[in-house]
């Protein structure tokens, strides 16, 4: 995509524009990517320009990024650590948490952000339909589809006794959606010798592909996170991040998608089939 083409799709989605202005103004660098539209809530970045290996392509400074930390300095945050609460998943809870509390504030710093994010995530199979489930028909993936959903419940649950104002701030439903959002974009890192998980807005708009051709970490040095490339990317390619070696289950329950061919370079499949065996007594 040119230059001209990449202000003229800016410019037809004005939350698009207005989330990179944000970026920009507040010291996020990404010269040789645009973000593109591919279909229905489908997004993701491709090179303006042909990308050379170690390249950094993408900083984000720190004062952009939604970390555990922000989540449980939230009133919400300091009622579920007092209640020690044992949680499905702590640190994507925090970060759901503020998420919820903050993007009811129109004049939220991170508004931006959150009006990019998918309105629904129905490529999820945590919010399919009874019709739709049926193409999981002998799947173990249904069954572990109904525990995801009872966790997030009782988690939800939970936190409404310790803050019952929670329930006003969000509905099961807002809770699901941003637990699911939380689980297909958040990265595990280190700041300043703290491990922690981050929203990284721009970096969790690439999708993915594998063998990787680019790699990320949070930059203590540049106070940044940062993506670099690792092999050539030529213009108007799609720009990918890797989400892991994983097997399709786990793809289509976090992220909504699954891979046709899911298979290593070296040939390995990471796919599972479990099965459960029941052993004769003699």
């Amino acid at each position: 995509m040119s230059g001209d083409a990449a202000a003229a799709e800016a410019a037809a989605d004005p939350e698009m524009h207005r989330f990179e202005r944000w970026l920009l103004d507040n010291g996020a660098t990404f010269p040789r990517l645009t973000m593109q539209t591919y279909g229905d809530e489908v997004r993701g970045v491709s090179a303006l320009v042909d990308i050379e290996p170690e390249s950094t392509i993408v900083t984000v400074p720190l004062k952009c990024l939604i970390t555990v930390e922000m989540g449980k300095a939230t009133d919400v945050g300091q009622a579920v650590l007092a209640a020690d609460l044992e949680l499905d998943a702590p640190k994507h809870v925090f970060l759901m948490l503020y998420m919820l509390i903050d993007r009811r504030n129109p004049h939220s710093f991170f508004r931006p952000y959150y009006d990019i994010l998918p309105k629904k995530l129905s490529n999820m199979p945590i919010f399919w339909s009874p019709e739709e489930l049926q193409w999981l028909t002998g799947s173990y993936l249904l069954r572990q589809i109904e525990e995801r959903k009872a966790a997030i419940r009782n988690d939800y649950a939970a936190i409404c006794d310790v803050w019952p104002t929670f329930a006003e701030v969000a509905s099961l439903d807002d809770f699901s959606w941003a637990r699911m959002c939380v689980c297909s974009r958040n990265f595990g890192v280190v700041v300043d010798g703290l491990r922690t998980s981050a929203m990284v807005p721009h970096a969790d708009m690439l999708n993915h592909y594998r063998p990787r051709e680019t790699k990320w970490t949070y930059d203590n040095a540049r106070g940044a996170f940062t993506i670099t490339s690792i092999k050539v990317i030529r213009a108007g390619a799609q720009v990918y991040d890797s989400y892991g070696q994983k097997c399709n289950h786990r793809f289509l329950l976090n992220y909504g998608f699954a891979i046709e061919s899911n298979r290593e370079s070296d040939g390995f499949c990471p796919n599972e089939v479990p099965f459960a065996l029941a052993l004769r007594g003699e």
